[in-house]
């Protein structure tokens, strides 16, 4: 699978890495979730500023994929990140969600939740759905 290299890198903390599958024109950025960095752009830098942003505060941030769902051209990764902050040391381990759309073997859009169920929900699933696939077990 090409995203299955995205996160190798991404887990182990590796974000200087565009990979081949992106598009030339790729868009990429965050959901309204992240206030400050929050938008989807076109931006061909690796890293790009935004995420230089996100990085930051964090001595370490890794993205681990945990699950893969299909829904129509996206590709829906359910994410557990991780992280230890810069000076305070306070470790971070939360859900997330990636939201990739695939077109002809190209990444066109990646779009990073913090709300799985929203993530799921905005590419299309029937909301019923989506919560009972990231509802506790």
């Amino acid at each position: 699978m090409l995203l299955d290299d995205v996160y190798r890198h991404w887990s182990a903390g590796d974000w200087t890495r565009r990979f081949d599958f992106y598009d030339d024109d790729m868009e990429w950025g965050w959901s309204d979730e992240f206030l400050d960095i929050a938008g989807v752009y076109r931006d061909n830098e690796t890293p790009n500023p935004r995420l230089l942003t996100w990085l930051g505060p964090w001595e370490s941030w890794r993205c681990e994929a945990v699950g893969f769902v299909a829904c129509g051209e996206r590709t829906v990764v359910l994410t557990r990140y991780r992280g230890r902050g810069k000076g305070s040391g306070v470790e971070v381990d939360v859900d997330g969600a990636h939201v990739w759309t695939l077109r002809a073997g190209k990444a066109v859009r990646l779009e990073i939740f913090a709300d799985r169920a929203r993530a799921l929900r905005d590419s299309g699933m029937p909301p019923k759905l989506a919560e009972e696939l990231v509802a506790p077990r």
